[in-house]
């Protein structure tokens, strides 16, 4: 199998957990403890919510229930992610800056705050630009062939989400490169990827299959602590509000280790992805 098989990006995240567990179980110490703490602060808040009936349905929700500590915990999770994001960049593309776990809290870590924030701005003005522009462009169709408009709207959705996954492999590797290069380099995202469309499609696609089995499993596990706890849950006063702590805490911990393990394979995938090609692009060869 050569460098350039998605597959073999594809399990870089696996090849980085087993090169490194002490690093990734430490960065999954960081993303349970900040689950730990919104579970503390749900559950000694004034009303406690199950988790079967625990959706949250706007940020208006979110705030009332969190209330003052709403934003730090925005920001809490935002620095964590920064941290264990560029640290799962850093294990694969300089592996032999180890110190702290890969872990640091300096200008990598703030360009790739930065750019979670714009992205996050970015997509709520024109996530929806695609679709409405196909829309545009569809409208006339449905109107001179009414029989048809519910198959023309169902071909509108497919090559909307066809159109947005094409967008996000084309712009998939601007984190990775902004890490390596220590630097917005604007005129340099959209290049970077010419050519290698389907090479990263494929990792992406072999990284989704394993998440998605990942998911099952943790999902499984998750229902049958729940469902352990039911009858604690049940009970009142502060039987009730520690059955929900606990729960919550181990919880916490099963989502933490399930996000680590997930981002890091992305993360990893993406970061191989990027010294691949760009290893390719000083040789002078492209991948298809």
């Amino acid at each position: 199998m050569t460098d350039f098989a998605p597959m073999t990006a594809a399990f870089e995240g696996a090849r980085l957990i087993r090169r490194e567990p002490r690093a990734v179980f430490v960065w999954m110490l960081l993303w349970a403890t900040a689950f730990m703490f919104t579970a503390v602060v749900v559950a000694t808040g004034d009303r406690v919510v199950l988790p079967s009936h625990g959706a949250y349905r706007s940020a208006r929700d979110i705030a009332h229930r969190f209330g003052p500590f709403a934003a730090l915990s925005v920001l809490l999770f935002l620095l964590v992610w920064a941290t264990t994001t560029v640290a799962a960049y850093r294990a694969v593309l300089r592996p032999q800056d180890r110190r702290y776990f890969f872990l640091r809290l300096g200008p990598d870590e703030f360009r790739l705050g930065v750019m979670t924030v714009t992205s996050f701005f970015l997509v709520l003005l024109f996530g929806g630009t695609p679709a409405y522009l196909l829309l545009v462009l569809a409208d006339p169709l449905m109107r001179a062939l009414p029989a048809f408009a519910r198959d023309i709207a169902s071909l509108g959705a497919l090559a909307t989400v066809v159109v947005d996954v094409w967008l996000g492999v084309r712009l998939s590797l601007i984190a990775v490169e902004t890490f390596a290069e220590r630097r917005f380099h604007l005129t340099a995202y959209w290049p970077l990827v010419r050519g290698r469309f389907w090479y990263l499609l494929g990792c992406y696609f072999l990284c989704f299959l394993m998440v998605f089995g990942l998911t099952i499993l943790f999902f499984l596990v998750g229902s049958l602590v729940t469902w352990l706890a039911q009858p604690e849950l049940g009970s009142g006063g502060f039987l009730r509000r520690t059955s929900v702590l606990g729960l919550a805490t181990v919880l916490a911990i099963l989502t933490a280790s399930f996000w680590v393990i997930s981002s890091t394979m992305f993360c990893a995938c993406q970061a191989y992805a990027f010294r691949i090609i760009v290893a390719d692009g000083k040789a002078g060869v492209a991948i298809a």
